[in-house]
């Protein structure tokens, strides 16, 4: 050790050098370079890296956990390093303690150190302690998992069976992590989330700005709707608005758009606090935030065109979807900006083969709306003709379903209405009409039967911007829409008798006008 002190002494300098001396090159030397980082040279720290590495091969379980922990929470990067001490752990692992396994899975994600045969095993190794983990090791090691992008869905279900009934004494920072990484790993478990958010609600005051935006985002991902939650989350989330990121302020624009979850107030304050710091929005975010307020019927025209001036400069690195979701949310905010909708398009039509079938449909709409709008913007050919082949394969012949049934039977009893029938193509045959009425007038009628997916989630009989640019698309073909909420309106009037169903079709303004 002679050797290793005098380098430790050119490394770090004087008292601290003999410490780390006497307790040796290992992982305790390392864990006290991080507890002082503050004042060792980066230099430093890479030269006990390098005398750490000469001693790696006699390290034991807890050594080689803790320098693995150590060197994440320093934030040191050094690949070599890394990958010799999992080469060293693995034939270990058995060794580790339950905290030794939590804390190397979590200083592997945090470096980005991805080696999932070595994860596989280190999991394996994990099963048998499983029960007794405590919440910062199981909420660690899931978000580890996520972090890493690895999947097991047998672990994660044991893991989460020992978690839940420790849920209570996760700490804000481990809930929200912890609904993250079941979102990031799209492992759906109705009733684990449940309790968490359960226990989550008493805690939200607590929440910082990006596990307010992590937990939203997670429950949009996951698809968990939960009003009061929602509800609670926000406003908990209306006292930090300043504090959020762009990043944070996009994912929570994003989340409540994907919930279908309407709060005026509170997307008006996001936007006010997004405004001045459009520029820093990553090209997602913004492309996300567009689809997230045409989704919500939230026309602010002044925003809008801060976040295209902002967009412009950056729509050579949109993706595919951001491309697709922001031609979309212009059509649904009927916001004309030609110069912006031709670049978007020759955008689209350069990466076409990128282009999924969701993308080619919500350019196809973007399409009709132009052509409806009798806007001047040339599409190119080759990718008209794509997006028209996508939209009419889904555009197949549909089986009415039972309530269509019993909505038309009621309609063909209203004044004017004998004639109505069920799904009926448009001229142009690009839509189907759940009930298309010719009118004693002339004019014809579209009533549309809607389940909840139409509408948004907390306002159940406000359309959501998908629906409502149907709507608009089939009046620019000479149609008037009607739209019977089935779930808010339809099924409690028809539970009540016929005559309240009938009454009901005409307060809609089913029937000549």
């Amino acid at each position: 050790m002679q050797g290793v002190g005098a380098e430790l002494q050119v490394a770090v300098g004087g008292e601290r050098a003999a410490r780390l001396q006497r307790v040796g090159v290992t992982s305790h030397a390392a864990q006290l370079v991080a507890r002082h980082r503050c004042v060792i040279p980066r230099s430093g720290i890479e030269r006990m890296v390098q005398l750490a590495q000469k001693q790696l091969p006699a390290m034991g379980a807890q050594a080689l956990a803790n320098s693995a922990y150590a060197l994440a929470k320093l934030g040191h990067q050094d690949e070599a390093f890394i990958a010799a001490l999992v080469e060293a752990a693995k034939p270990q692992l058995r060794d580790f303690t339950l905290q030794n396994l939590a804390n190397t899975a979590w200083a592997l994600a945090t470096l980005g150190h991805a080696d999932g045969d070595f994860v596989a095993v280190l999991l394996e190794a994990a099963k048998p302690q499983l029960r007794d983990f405590k919440p910062q090791e199981l909420s660690n090691t899931v978000w580890a998992l996520a972090t890493l992008g690895h999947a097991d869905k047998d672990f994660m279900v044991a893991l989460l069976t020992v978690a839940a009934p420790q849920l209570r004494d996760f700490t804000p920072q481990a809930l929200a992590n912890t609904a993250w990484a079941l979102a990031t790993l799209g492992h759906a478990d109705g009733d684990f989330m449940a309790a968490l958010l359960k226990a989550a609600k008493p805690q939200l005051l607590y929440f910082t700005p990006q596990n307010l935006a992590n937990t939203a985002w997670a429950l949009a991902t996951m698809g968990h709707a939960d009003e009061d939650f929602m509800a609670a989350l926000l406003k908990a989330a209306k006292l930090q608005l300043c504090d959020l990121t762009p990043q944070n302020l996009a994912n929570t624009v994003w989340a409540l758009a994907t919930l279908g979850f309407s709060d005026g107030a509170l997307i008006a304050a996001l936007l006010k606090a997004a405004l001045p710091r459009l520029r820093d929005f990553a090209p997602q975010a913004l492309a996300n935030t567009a689809w997230a307020l045409a989704t919500l019927g939230h026309a602010e025209k002044a925003f809008m065109a801060a976040l295209l001036k902002a967009a412009k400069p950056q729509l050579r690195n949109f993706n595919p979807q951001d491309v697709a979701n922001t031609a979309w949310a212009l059509a649904v905010l009927d916001h004309a900006d030609n110069a912006l909708m031709a670049v978007l398009l020759q955008q689209a039509t350069r990466m076409a083969l990128s282009l999924n079938a969701e993308d080619l449909k919500q350019l196809f709409q973007c399409m009709l709306w132009l052509k409806d709008q009798h806007l001047d913007i040339a599409v190119p050919e080759q990718l008209a003709a794509a997006c028209k082949r996508a939209w009419m394969e889904e555009r197949h012949d549909a089986l009415p379903s039972r309530v269509q049934l019993e909505v038309l039977a009621v309609v063909r009893q209203l004044p004017g209405c004998s004639g109505a029938t069920s799904e009926q193509a448009t001229d142009d045959e690009l839509f189907s009409i759940d009930i298309a009425v010719p009118l004693t007038d002339g004019s014809r009628l579209a009533v549309e039967v809607n389940g909840l997916p139409h509408f948004l989630s907390n306002a159940p009989t406000v359309p959501n911007g998908a629906t409502r640019l149907r709507n608009w698309l089939l009046e620019a073909r000479g149609w008037r829409v009607v739209s019977v909420p089935v779930m808010s309106g339809w099924l409690p009037h028809a539970k009540r008798g016929q005559q309240a169903a009938h009454d009901y079709l005409l307060r809609l303004g089913v029937g000549p006008v």
